[in-house]
């Protein structure tokens, strides 16, 4: 059994991106922060939390069912997610293209395109995306979407305006100044300024993370306060109840879609959409990006629509230094399938399950399946 954790910033908060940011370190990048923060700020701050509980004190080892510095012992974490004045929110599938007018959104869907060469395989065809329907001007939507709104797009459909919320909508963007300060005289130096990117989100909005693995009797039963990301930023901390952790699951699941929901007369097409952020190894990234999470499907993977990749760092307490770099693709990004309708077990299986597919203990790489029309065919 586990719990929904509720986060709300206090003020603004700085979670930094992999832009070096460390002492004695030129450049003249501003760091920026990612917002929602990824699972590794979030982790800190509840397994603190948790240790603290237990009787742990700052440079002792973590009680055994949290783990260490490079594993999370019992804990599994889901998330996170966002949820605005009641709303849970999610990242809308990279498949959305148009604009936003005097009377809401114009809206088309991405779609896998006829075959052509290109750089990507000077080899092979490739299909790159293209749109259903014209629209002059306009951008792939990036933003977020409800859960009712993102199964209308995995049905193959486009989603109602109410259910659609940009980045703006949710938080704004502050950039602060400081100034260097020697840390034995606590004077600061002349000239040695930095501007850093802080987030502030709006009054409603809350970072959600599921946390289980964990004796239930260690789940916080009263509200409270965390240290989040850098610069000492404040949340207040609220643990869903039972019974409002079941009801968000359900709500969860309820985005499954049933496995005739994708049949065709030739081939089943679909497809698969991270909702959080997804990593990979190093040596399968490049693969994951052309083709797909799921190994035993990239052979049959048409075209995607993929978000930048992400370079986070970190820092590693042990060894007082940044960690290295490491790639992450962005929730939302999207890959097209077209698989022979004799494979229709495995992708059954996969629909059925696919809550775990690709998931780590760090809740990355969650996943969705919808399905995709092409454009001679009709709702």
């Amino acid at each position: 059994m586990g719990r929904i954790w509720s986060f709300r910033a206090l003020d603004t908060l700085f979670i930094r991106d992999g832009t070096p940011f460390h002492r004695g370190e030129l450049g003249s990048a501003q760091p920026r922060s990612i917002f929602p923060p990824l699972m590794y700020t979030m982790q800190g701050a509840i397994r603190t939390e948790l240790a603290s509980r237990q009787g742990w004190k700052p440079k002792q080892p973590l009680p055994e069912e949290l783990g260490d510095g490079d594993d999370l012992g019992d804990l599994n974490l889901q998330g996170p997610y966002l949820r605005f004045r009641g709303k849970l929110l999610l990242p809308a599938p990279t498949l959305l293209f148009g604009k936003k007018g005097d009377h809401g959104w114009k809206l088309t869907r991405l779609l896998p395109g006829k075959p052509a060469r290109c750089d990507l395989d000077p080899n092979k065809d490739v299909c790159l995306p293209v749109l259903k329907q014209r629209i002059d001007g306009g951008d792939l939507f990036q933003g977020w979407v409800t859960t009712k709104g993102l199964k209308q797009i995995l049905a193959g459909g486009i989603p109602q305006d109410t259910e659609l919320f940009q980045t703006k909508e949710l938080w704004k963007e502050e950039i602060r100044t400081g100034i260097m300060q020697d840390y034995q005289t606590k004077i600061v130096r002349d000239g040695h300024l930095y501007s850093i990117q802080h987030v502030r989100p709006v009054d409603g909005l809350e970072i959600l993370v599921g946390v289980k693995g964990i004796p239930e009797t260690w789940q916080p039963q009263e509200s409270f306060g965390v240290t989040l990301g850098g610069e000492g930023r404040a949340a207040q901390v609220h643990v869903l109840s039972s019974e409002e952790t079941d009801d968000l699951l359900e709500e969860m699941s309820s985005l499954q879609l049933a496995p005739d929901a994708l049949e065709e007369e030739e081939k089943v097409r679909f497809t698969i959409s991270l909702i959080t952020v997804g990593s990979y190894p190093e040596n399968e990234i490049s693969n994951v990006i052309r083709f797909g999470p799921i190994s035993f499907l990239q052979e049959w993977c048409v075209s995607a629509s993929i978000g930048k990749v992400m370079q986070v760092g970190g820092w590693d307490l042990k060894k007082n230094l940044p960690r290295p770099l490491r790639p992450l693709i962005p929730a939302g990004s999207t890959w097209f399938y077209e698989v022979p309708r004799d494979q229709k077990e495995e992708i059954a299986a996969l629909l059925e399950d696919f809550t775990n597919q690709g998931i780590s203990p760090y809740g990355m790489g969650q996943m969705v399946i919808g399905r995709w029309e092409t454009r001679g065919e009709k709702k």
